[in-house]
């Protein structure tokens, strides 16, 4: 059975009620989690690194 192993990632200047994003590595990139806080619902998208070289981090502003 495939099992996902989760990475918690961190959030600067998160906004209020809490953030929460974590990652997972799977075959050509991440399947990235998010979730708000409180009943604010969340998602869950692909990110397509087919290297895994992203380190889960944004660019410098």
């Amino acid at each position: 059975m495939a099992e996902f192993t989760w990475e918690k990632l961190y959030c600067k200047g998160q906004p209020l009620g809490g953030l929460g994003v974590w990652r997972a590595k799977v075959p050509g990139g991440w399947i990235i989690a998010i979730r708000c806080g409180g009943s604010e619902g969340g998602g869950v998208t692909f990110y397509p690194d087919p290297h895994h070289q992203w380190d889960g981090g944004t660019l410098p502003p």
